[in-house]
C-alpha cells in the first residue's frame, strides 16, 4: 500500500499546482508519498528545487492505475477529473482526497512561515509559464526598472535576454523559495507565489495576467491582496509603486492543518497492513 499525489502541470499549466502538492507532500512526508506529476519536467523540479523526495512524471491522470494497486491512497489536484473518474478512484483506492473540497487551495508549507532577511525591497514573478508570449509582448519597448525578475521554469531559452532589458537582474528560477521569503514587496501573477509571500510576512501584489485565469485565484480576494492591472509593464510598474508606497491592509493566512488527514492515513496504513490487493482488480479498473 503506498500514498500518491498528483499534480496537473505542463508548459501551458505552469507549477501552480504542482507547488501546492509539493507542500502536501512535505507536511505527509512521514508516508514517503509519491509526487505524479503531467510532465516529467515538473517531477524534477519538484524534487530538485521543492523538497519532495519520490517524483515521477506519468504523462496523464489516467495512467495512474498502471502503477498504482487497489487499496493506494490518493490525493489530486486537477480540474480537469470527471465524476466518474473520481467515483472510479473511490472504488479503487482506501483513501481518496481532492485538493479544492477535501483539502483546501491554500495551503502554503510551513517553511515559509519561517523568518527570514529581507534582500530586496521589490521583486516581480510573473509565473512560470508564457507560452504565447504574452508577458514577452507586455514587457517589449518598456523602460528598465531597477527591480529583479524571478525566471519561470517553463519560459523559453531566449526570453531571459529580453526580459533582460527590462529588470535589474535575472535571478534563477531554482531561486523561487529564497526569492519569495526575501522580497518584501512581491508583484506576482502566481496565486501560490503571493500567498506563499504573505505567509512569509511580506507584502504580495497580484498582476492580473491578460492571457488566462487560475483556479485559486479567488484566494486574492479572500486575503485581501491588493490587484494590479495595465496595458503594458510601464503602466503597471508604476501602479506597484503607488501600492507599495500606500500598501494596504491584508487578511493572515494561517497554516494548514494536516493532523486529521495524517491520522486517517496513518490508520489506514495499519489497518490494512496485513493484506494484499486482488491481482485482477489492477486491470480491471484499467479497461474501465
Amino acid at each position: 500500500m503506498d500514498l500518491y499525489i498528483y499534480a496537473k502541470s505542463s508548459h501551458r499549466d505552469g507549477l501552480e499546482n504542482v507547488r501546492r502538492c509539493s507542500a502536501l507532500a512535505r507536511m505527509l512526508q512521514a508516508f514517503e508519498p509519491t509526487l505524479c506529476t503531467s510532465d516529467y519536467r515538473a517531477a524534477s523540479i519538484a524534487k530538485d528545487t521543492l523538497g519532495v523526495k519520490r517524483t515521477m512524471g506519468i504523462d496523464a491522470v489516467g495512467n495512474l492505475p498502471y502503477t498504482m494497486e487497489r487499496l493506494d491512497m490518493f490525493i489530486y489536484d486537477n480540474d480537469e477529473v470527471t465524476q466518474q473518474m473520481h467515483e472510479q478512484m473511490n472504488a479503487f483506492c482506501t483513501r481518496l482526497y481532492k485538493v479544492g473540497a477535501d483539502i483546501p487551495f491554500d495551503v502554503v508549507h510551513e517553511e515559509f512561515f519561517e523568518s527570514t532577511e529581507i534582500v530586496r525591497d521589490k521583486g516581480l514573478f510573473f509565473g512560470d509559464d508564457d507560452y504565447k508570449g504574452w508577458f514577452l509582448n507586455f514587457c517589449e519597448g518598456s523602460a528598465s526598472y531597477d527591480v529583479s525578475l524571478l525566471n519561470g521554469n517553463y519560459f523559453f531559452f531566449d526570453s531571459a535576454a529580453k526580459l533582460a532589458q527590462s529588470f535589474e537582474q535575472i535571478e534563477e528560477e531554482e531561486e523561487y523559495i529564497a526569492f519569495i521569503k526575501s522580497t518584501k514587496y512581491l508583484l506576482t501573477a502566481s496565486v501560490q507565489a503571493a500567498l506563499e509571500s504573505l505567509a512569509a510576512g511580506n507584502s504580495p501584489v497580484y498582476f492580473a495576467r491578460g492571457d488566462k485565469e487560475l483556479e485559486s485565484e479567488f484566494l486574492i480576494q479572500k486575503y485581501d491582496i491588493p490587484v494590479l492591472e495595465g496595458a503594458d509593464l510601464d503602466a503597471i510598474m508604476s501602479a506597484f509603486d503607488t501600492v507599495c508606497a500606500n500598501y494596504p491592509q491584508t487578511k493572515k493566512i494561517e497554516k494548514f492543518d494536516i493532523s486529521a488527514i495524517k491520522n486517517e492515513i496513518d490508520l489506514t496504513f495499519k489497518e490494512y497492513a496485513h493484506i494484499k490487493p486482488a491481482i485482477d482488480y489492477g486491470y480491471y479498473y484499467a479497461d474501465k
